[in-house]
């Protein structure tokens, strides 16, 4: 049965999925436990996820697969013969009859098979069609085939992942994909809220190299602005933020300058605090030697339990590293109801992750357990057989229609990088985004590299990729004038967002009742690391906390070795375009209802959601192996390999954006999934010693990997990567460069795609950005300016609110008297 929960925000929406990957699928799985009736098309052999392991039966019985457990959560299975004209006609007015439909087909196959999907378009003119694929439809790249390892290798994450002297390091499952799913799943609710209250639909064409590569934390736009490369900084970037021994294992730290003291508290070393070292915190070169010591001494010392427990007492951003079966018994999470029971025919009972958003004060969704294969093809014939849908015209009105969020305001008034990430989310969509700063509490993004006066202020190239589009207004919420200035601005908005520690909206006046009484139609996110109830709330995270808490990090890792932290801060993207998606399904439900939304972000929560098949595995008896490096459970060979280094070397910058270094390595990533590509890559690379017959099957290849692979690794190292996996493809195996950060700006598939666009900077100029992950095809405009000037909007965003040059001059005296906006306490 689907969910008549009344109060789910996508109730009455019906979504077919043709899915073929974890992306479609986790976008479907998002949209069916919010209340969208989804409807998941599935070939006789069934989704082909079903055929990737593990399963609790075999794998000849699909409908024993683990990973759709998971994904298949909330939906109905209708069965198509894409061989059929009656199967396909019925398909096709079953997505007349629908809202949207998300395509997860190679571009080209579903119209070879004689289902125009953008045709139907001109059909029904409110329908949104969503195409997630691994190089998008367009571009030399847009019929490359992909998975869990070659998607990462092509955005330009997995090179930055793992140690500076080993290959670089996948990260746990189908990172790739459930990133981009989450994404589509947020560009797709947009749509449907602008066919909602336009009558016009679109076409999204969402491509996952680009969503990584629209991600890759400070990398991306240092490439972009300046030439310089990313690299591989280990376990330990710094000591105050990376992972580090314990007595029984692991613990991770991630802490910003400011939180030094809480750290040094927690290791008993508070007499250090008043230390001329540490006076701009434990960053600095001498700070962090000195940490770099201090830290991993403390550490060896304790159990990661009790430093847990020790970091609690003063608010310092140690982190446990959880296993799934450690988190199906977490507190915290039994605490605030976060797992819910499914009961499927096959598996019986188990626990899956809630939804990343949280509607209200309870509602996180109520998935019903994954259907068999068509076990609902003919409920949905039979209510096809009296739900004709009704024909609607093409829109006859000229130009490009509104971008979804026009004519929206936001006031933005979150930090570092998951909170605006967010944000920029709405500002691309036309949205009015306002970044409310304090007159000496900027945005530490701002100020990272130390630099706390203009223009260098307004230069940090982290700060202008994640903040492009935005107005930037200073005001000091701690003095009355200024909070008086912030509580006429909540009164114009629609939305309101906040990332700070639980309990700070509450201290300061700010909490969704507070705004509810100014403004009862606003949509309220609040982004904290570990939501506002359970023993976890108070505690404070940046991205590296939430990814090692929420169970990410204990699963990968160099084979033999520890767990390893992601490349990037891999928690804050994902809690931002969660917010994205939070926005846009709460206007949608404002725009059914016509009511405004709380909606709670638990950080940590959603990291949890993307390895949900590590959690049911566990449960079913079928756990997946952990830390493994770039090996597979079933493919084989499947891996990284290092090539022969580029003729160009790639500059590596120092604070001072001079080249600190140069590397030139280059790696390929290659996976053989079937027997068949297995022979296509031996015929393509004709490498002496790989015709053995004991290599022909898979499982005859699982027992001598280690043997293939040493062979591939000594031909590799001749061979140019790029070249090397255009002629794979061409032959029909899954490979790919592992394109790095610089890479990826000079990519000629992206570059075909114009992935890169020119913004404007009131200081630096123009310069080079990356453009909206969420690509529309109507709505096709791009942002046209970077990241605002800290204050440059103040005195035309309050007189837009009625104060008079008089009343701006007397609020800019009593600013620079002040220091303070609100920070994570």
């Amino acid at each position: 049965m689907t969910n008549t929960n009344s109060d789910h925000p996508l109730k009455g929406l019906k979504i077919v999925e043709l899915g073929t990957d974890v992306a479609s699928a986790f976008a479907g799985r998002l949209s069916a436990i919010y209340g969208a009736d989804v409807i998941t098309i599935e070939p006789k052999e069934g989704h082909a996820i079903r055929h990737l392991p593990p399963w609790t039966d075999d794998a000849n019985n699909p409908n024993s697969s683990v990973l759709f457990g998971y994904l298949g959560t909330g939906k109905r299975s209708m069965e198509i013969d894409f061989s059929d004209p009656s199967g396909v006609e019925s398909l096709r007015k079953l997505i007349l009859a629908s809202d949207a439909v998300i395509d997860g087909y190679v571009p080209d196959w579903l119209t070879e098979h004689n289902l125009d999907l953008e045709g139907l378009l001109t059909e029904k003119d409110s329908l949104v069609v969503c195409h997630i694929t691994a190089y998008g439809q367009t571009g030399p790249k847009r019929h490359w085939t992909a998975s869990a390892l070659t998607a990462a290798a092509a955005g330009g994450q997995l090179y930055m992942a793992g140690d500076p002297d080993k290959p670089p390091l996948l990260t746990a499952g189908h990172q790739a994909y459930y990133q981009a799913g989450l994404q589509a799943f947020g560009g797709l609710i947009t749509a449907l809220y602008a066919a909602k209250m336009t009558g016009q639909g679109d076409i999204l064409d969402m491509s996952v190299q680009e969503v990584q590569a629209a991600t890759l934390e400070g990398a991306g736009p240092v490439a972009l602005w300046f030439g310089g490369e990313g690299v591989r900084t280990g376990n330990s970037a710094r000591a105050m933020w990376g992972i580090h021994e314990a007595a029984d294992g692991w613990i991770g730290v991630a802490s910003m300058p400011r939180q030094t003291n809480s750290v040094l508290d927690a290791m008993g070393h508070e007499d250090l605090k008043a230390d001329p070292i540490f006076a701009n915190g434990g960053w600095a070169i001498e700070a962090n030697e000195l940490l770099s010591h201090l830290i991993p001494a403390f550490t060896i010392q304790h159990t990661a339990k009790d430093i847990f427990k020790i970091a609690s007492n003063y608010r310092a951003p140690f982190s446990v590293i959880p296993t799934p079966a450690e988190l199906l018994t977490w507190p915290h999470y039994e605490e605030i109801g976060f797992w819910q029971s499914v009961d499927h025919p096959i598996f019986g009972e188990y626990l899956v992750p809630s939804g990343p958003i949280q509607f209200g004060n309870t509602n996180r969704g109520e998935p019903a357990a994954a259907p068999l294969i068509g076990q609902h093809t003919s409920e949905v014939l039979e209510e096809l057989s009296v739900d004709i849908p009704v024909s609607s015209h093409p829109n006859s009105s000229s130009g490009i229609p509104a971008l979804p969020f026009d004519g929206l305001r936001a006031i933005d008034m979150t930090q570092v990088w998951a909170g605006p990430y967010g944000g920029r989310f709405l500002a691309d969509m036309g949205a009015d985004v306002i970044k409310v700063e304090g007159p000496s509490f900027p945005d530490p993004i701002r100020t990272m590299v130390g630099t706390t006066t203009s223009p260098e202020i307004d230069l940090s190239t982290y700060f202008n990729e994640y903040n492009r589009g935005k107005r930037s207004l200073i005001l000091d919420i701690k003095q009355s004038e200024g909070m008086d200035a912030l509580k006429k601005l909540i009164k114009t908005a629609d939305i309101f967002i906040e990332n700070w520690s639980s309990g700070v909206a509450d201290r300061n006046g700010l909490s969704y009742e507070n705004l509810k009484e100014l403004n009862p139609n606003i949509i309220y996110v609040s982004m904290p690391g570990f939501g506002h109830k359970g023993s976890d709330a108070e505690r404070v995270g940046f991205g590296p906390t939430i990814e090692q808490m929420g169970g990410l990090v204990a699963l990968q890792g160099y084979k033999d070795g520890p767990p390893h932290k992601s490349g990037i801060s891999y928690g804050d993207p994902i809690a931002g375009a969660t917010c994205g998606a939070a926005v846009a399904t709460a206007l949608v439900n404002r725009a059914t209802t016509g009511k405004g939304s709380y909606c709670l972000i638990p950080q940590r929560d959603g990291i949890t959601g993307l390895i949900g098949e590590f959690i049911v595995a566990e449960q079913l008896g079928s756990p997946l192996s952990i830390r493994s490096g770039a090996e597979h459970s079933t493919f084989a060979p499947h891996g990284i390999f290092e090539c022969r280094p580029s003729d160009d070397m790639r500059p590596v910058l120092g604070p001072d954006r001079q080249p600190a270094s140069y590397v030139n390595d280059m790696w390929l990533a290659l996976s053989c999934r079937t027997n068949e590509e297995w022979q296509a890559f031996v015929e393509a690379t004709q490498i002496a010693g790989l015709q053995n017959p004991d290599y022909i099957s898979t499982s005859g290849r699982k027992v001598h990997e280690n043997e293939i692979n040493q062979i591939i690794t000594d031909w590799a190292k001749t061979q140019d990567a790029t070249t090397t996996a255009l002629t794979l493809q061409n032959a029909g195996v899954d490979a790919s460069p592992v394109l790095t950060p610089l890479q990826i700006s000079k990519d000629p598939h992206l570059i075909s795609r114009d992935m890169f666009i020119s913004v404007h900077h009131d200081v630096a100029g123009d310069h080079l950005t990356a453009r909206p992950s969420w690509r529309f095809k109507r709505r096709s405009q791009v942002p046209a300016r970077s990241g605002p000037t800290f204050g440059g909007d103040s005195d035309a965003i309050l007189s837009e609110l009625g104060y008079t040059a008089d009343d701006i001059s007397s609020l800019r005296e009593k600013l620079v008297t002040t220091n303070s906006i609100i920070s994570d306490g």
